[in-house]
């Protein structure tokens, strides 16, 4: 394509399309992540991110009504960037674009640069009906799913780009995707990374050290602290991965069993071990038969005992022990960075159960109904000096978690009876390298989670403390008036106080079932909003607390409207009835009006805004409203629904349809916990 030709008004984003594949034609390109990018549809072009970079900056919140353009935009986007061979893709983090390809023109990249700056033209046309809607056809906004596909995030509520104060969601591990779950991976395996630089305070070995030189247990500041211990931590993997968030274990739900656990699945599927098809070649490599490990592939293993056995009798015992043993260790580590050798979920000796050996129970729903009917802080989250005490959380769920995790090796040589009488014997922190090899190779006779020194050194423990953290939340819902007695305390290594703690929205997240999110975008208006069925799993469809409809960002609109929802109605219109089974409640809009001021007068801040500009947020700043769907979703789930379909109606003080007005950046469906 010559310059001549992408400066014509046709230029869109079929032309920069063609600029990319004419980059990678008949090159031979390695396997990388981002694949061709350039064939996604358009909206999941622009919401596509590179580990936490955007290809295409986001246009600016909001934009104005009077008016007013986004020029430099081009220049901030990774595309561009990228195509440049600018920073980070100089080779210092990532090469040059297109991977695998050839330089694109600097005249080619020139126009895809004011492509960008004149608002992408065609991405909001190819996913919204801008006339009459083809519920059949291409002018749906698709959703392929609650997880949504990895470099595809439209439909994934952790990498929606979060800003103006929106909460990022906490969700239950088990209703998490696979491309979420690839992405924690990812944060862990980066601050694992950093424990070769041992004064880094971002490592993973220094985080942890926080837990064993400063935990607080057994009384009042135990809920505080971790609430922040966990916020500090979570922060430390945004900044390697900035769409990820810490999920939570629901532990006493039916797939553990919590009446029986050893029968259920133990731990998270999660946070399992399993070989991949590389692992095969590693292992092939260092002499170890892996077309015998074929049929292992892919399988969940919840211990490494558990793994070894099914090795054994794969190939043979010669291979679980020494050496190969240790290749085993590497090759499942690098499949599964939350998985931990040092752990053995529920293994109490032959024969024997939690309830037998520790003489505790595996924490049950009912056992957290009355942990959460509790009237006073004292009783739930522990007595201060004055009424010292445990609290009942602390005690069973959270001290039963770490034991029922931890376990017992049951691979640990056995002891002679004098060796027993220690009952500290587990207790060894003198001496480990923790999170380096030779120490996750070794045989401790109990898991690391047995032990509050070491606890921290386990994945497993961060999704069950935010799951305690969330069970704080759920309580402090129903008792606001249930505080601390020392508020004013200081939460060492921190600057924190126990007051700063109270309100968990403050550290800027929410606890959520599932959900998805679709990338609308502010730059044409919306005649008709329909998303395709979006999937509900059924560890979603049974535990939500509440359902709600989020309209993101939607600016300040000239006309008064309200905007109908309706679930599984594709067709609904203006004319469908409010008493349809389908129809799930409004939002109602009061209109800006006509500017009344001079140029620019309705000109929102730049997003980036100036280093100390220190005025209030602008009364025209786009917000969320949010749509309470619970009745209609519970309604259709009970009766057999597996998808739910969300339609938009806007209509207009006349009570007609308005197909001109309405605006917004995106839309939600969030199954709140």
């Amino acid at each position: 394509m010559t310059s001549d030709e992408a400066d014509t008004d046709l230029f869109g984003y079929a032309a920069v399309q063609d600029i990319l594949r004419a980059a990678v034609e008949g090159q031979a390109r390695p396997a990388d992540p981002l694949g061709d990018f350039w064939e996604l549809p358009l909206p999941a072009f622009l919401a596509l991110r590179v580990m936490g970079t955007p290809l295409i900056e986001p246009a600016p919140s909001g934009g104005s009504c009077c008016g007013g353009g986004s020029s430099g935009r081009g220049a901030r986007s990774g595309l561009v960037r990228g195509l440049r061979g600018q920073s980070p893709f100089d080779g210092t983090q990532y090469p040059r674009l297109p991977w695998g390809g050839t330089p694109v023109a600097d005249a080619d990249i020139d126009r895809i640069e004011r492509w960008i700056d004149e608002g992408c033209p065609g991405a909001v046309i190819d996913s919204l009906d801008l006339g009459e809607v083809d519920l059949a056809g291409a002018s749906r906004i698709e959703v392929k799913g609650l997880a949504g596909p990895v470099f595809a995030p439209a439909t994934d509520p952790a990498a929606w780009r979060y800003r103006s104060g929106e909460l990022r969601q906490r969700m239950d591990i088990d209703a998490m995707g696979e491309p979420q779950l690839e992405r924690l991976r990812y944060a862990f395996r980066e601050i694992y990374n950093l424990n070769k630089w041992p004064g880094d305070k971002r490592s993973y070995n220094n985080l942890a050290l926080i837990h064993q030189n400063h935990c607080q247990h057994g009384w009042e500041r135990f809920l505080p602290w971790h609430r922040i211990y966990l916020y500090e931590f979570e922060q430390v993997l945004q900044d390697f991965c900035p769409d990820v968030t810490l999920p939570w274990w629901d532990f006493p739900a039916p797939r553990y069993c919590p009446e029986d656990p050893p029968s259920g699945e133990r731990i998270p599927r999660a946070l399992k071990c399993f070989l991949t098809d590389a692992s095969l070649v590693f292992l092939a490599s260092k002499g170890i038969p892996a077309d015998g490990l074929r049929d292992m592939v892919g399988k969940l293993y919840t211990s490494l005992h558990d793994f070894l056995a099914a090795v054994s009798d794969a190939i043979g015992p010669d291979y679980i022990t020494g050496a190969p043993r240790e290749r085993f260790i590497d090759a499942l580590l690098e499949s599964n960075s939350l998985w931990y050798p040092l752990r053995y979920p529920g293994e109490f000796g032959p024969k024997q159960t939690i309830n037998s050996r520790i003489h505790y129970h595996y924490p049950t729903a009912a056992d957290l109904d009355e942990i959460l009917a509790l009237r006073t802080f004292r009783d739930f989250g522990g007595g201060s000096l004055y009424v010292d005490s445990f609290g009942f959380l602390d005690q069973n769920p959270h001290n039963t978690m770490h034991i029922w995790t931890g376990g017992f090796n049951p691979d640990f040589p056995k002891q002679p009876p004098e060796a027993m009488a220690d009952r500290n014997r587990a207790v060894s922190v003198a001496g480990r390298k923790f999170h380096q090899r030779d120490d996750l190779y070794s045989q401790p006779p109990t898991g690391d989670m047995l032990s509050n020194l070491t606890a921290s050194y386990d994945p497993v423990f961060w999704p069950i403390h935010v799951n305690i953290d969330r069970l704080w939340w759920h309580w402090q819902q129903e008792h606001p008036e249930g505080v601390p007695a020392d508020l004013d305390s200081a939460l060492t290594p921190w600057s924190y106080s126990v007051r700063d703690t109270l309100d968990m929205h403050r550290f800027g997240y929410e606890y959520v079932r599932g959900g998805c999110i679709i990338p609308v975008g502010l730059g044409n208006t919306v005649s008709r909003f329909v998303s395709a069925p979006v999937p509900v799993p059924e560890t979603v469809g049974k535990g939500f607390r509440s359902a709600e409809v989020r309209l993101h960002r939607v600016p300040q609109l000239p006309r008064s409207c309200f905007i109908r929802v309706f679930l599984n109605v594709p067709d609904a219109d203006a004319s469908t009835p409010l008493t349809h089974e389908g129809y799930a409640g409004y939002a109602a809009v009061f209109g800006h009006g006509d500017c009344y001021g001079g140029p620019g007068h309705c000109d929102l801040p730049d997003d980036r805004g100036r280093k100390f500009d220190l005025r209030e947020r602008s009364m025209n700043t786009p917000r969320n409203h949010r749509i309470d769907v619970t009745r209609a979703a519970r309604r259709l789930l009970a009766a057999g629904a597996k998808t739910i379909t969300i339609s938009l109606v806007v209509i207009d003080a006349s009570y007609e349809e308005d197909r001109e007005l309405l605006r917004l950046d995106g839309v939600s469906l969030n199954f709140l916990d």
